[in-house]
């Protein structure tokens, strides 16, 4: 169907509207890109799908899908080979516990929803994949002590290497010598290595590294040499932290890798579902339905009835109008004053056509028919 027709009765505005109801990226990228078909069949299985959609949520008055993220891009980066951050793996692990959750709300009521649970069932459950990113990353995006006992044991020496050095330094600031040299009895870092504040007149009193002045030039920030060894034994210790986060992190971005097809088509399904429920949610706040669809046949030439049909963008606006062409009338005269009336029923006639064709409710009654146009012209 040309573009130039959509645009003139507003479908872009529609699909706008449906996309608001949508919960997370992907699917408001499918609701933006829904067209007018012309396969019968299709267009029924998608009233269908919103059908099944409005009922489901008749019932489990609190379902909700939730936020979740695309991550498709980066379960493909990391397929690639690429090392991923540990914030976007936390996203990935929270999008994939999503998902599996929205598999099971739709498997529980497979039975009264078939169709919507035809779709569901597509998602692959990636639950060890899941477990093992939370088992190493907070949701925040820190490693977590327990990724590794290697981790583990390394983070106790960093934490008792730590306090035994700022244990040494602070015996020294309290110290009476410390105290006539110290500018402030505050213990700070720079580039890695902890300082402690001296008098810029005493810092040739202490045998140290200076790292920082102040920007008074009040104060000098330096490491004393008897520190040195406790800070090299330290850094040492945290650079062995690092290769130990950078290995874990390179496994998990590889097991990932391992699953970007799945995690692909996990939130492809995931967004054709949230779709679905956008619409039933959409024709709840409308008061919109799914028309009859009715195909053209030589024996019989197919009837458009809309009944009780108002125009999707004048809200509580909209003057119900009913209309039927096809059966008995093979051209229909909207004649009266200028008061925008005929424009208003033409517009809703042809909108609503197209949203029918786009698998989309409208707000007609449900014994509405609308024929499977080839085209819509305006």
């Amino acid at each position: 169907m040309d573009n130039k027709y959509l645009q003139m009765l507003e479908f872009p505005k529609v699909r706008e509207i449906i996309a608001g109801y949508t919960s997370f990226p992907a699917s408001r990228d499918l609701a933006l890109a829904v067209v007018p078909l012309t396969d019968g069949d299709e267009i029924c299985l998608r009233l269908k799908e919103c059908s099944e959609a409005r009922q489901m949520l008749a019932v489990e008055h609190d379902f909700r899908i939730g936020e979740i993220e695309d991550i498709r891009e980066p379960a493909l980066m990391a397929a690639r080979g690429s090392t991923l951050e540990p914030l976007t793996m936390a996203v990935i692990a929270g999008s994939l516990s999503k998902m599996r959750q929205l598999r099971a709300a739709v498997s529980r009521v497979s039975v009264e929803f078939p169709r919507l649970w035809e779709i569901a069932r597509d998602i692959t459950d990636l639950k060890s994949l899941e477990k093992k990113i939370e088992g190493c990353i907070t949701p925040s995006g820190e490693l977590q002590d327990g990724a590794s006992a290697q981790l583990s044991a390394l983070r106790h020496q960093i934490r008792t290497q730590r306090q035994k050095l700022i244990s040494n330094l602070e015996d020294f600031m309290h110290s009476t010598r410390g105290q006539k040299l110290v500018q402030d009895p505050i213990i700070t870092e720079r580039e890695g290595r902890y300082v402690i504040p001296i008098k810029i007149e005493a810092k040739k009193e202490i045998k140290g590294i200076i790292h920082d002045v102040s920007n008074t030039g009040a104060t000098a920030f330096i490491e004393p040499f008897e520190a040195i060894d406790q800070g090299n034994e330290l850094r040492e210790l945290v650079n062995e932290e690092k290769r130990e986060i950078e290995r874990l992190l390179k496994e998990l971005s590889s097991e990932i890798g391992q699953h970007a097809d799945e995690i692909s088509t996990n939130v492809i399904v995931a967004a054709q579902l949230d779709l679905i429920f956008a619409k039933a949610r959409y024709a709840h706040r409308a008061r919109a339905t799914e028309p009859q669809i009715i195909p053209f046949t030589n024996r019989q030439p197919a009837t458009l009835n809309i009944i009780d049909a108002r125009h999707p963008l004048l809200g509580d606006k909209a003057v119900p109008l009913s209309i039927e062409i096809g059966s008995k009338y093979k051209v229909l005269v909207i004649t009266g004053p200028n008061t925008g009336g005929k424009t208003v029923a033409l517009k809703t006639i042809g909108l609503l056509s197209m949203m029918a064709l786009a698998g989309l409710p409208i707000p007609a009654s449900e014994k509405s028919q609308i024929p499977v146009f080839d085209n819509i012209f305006v």
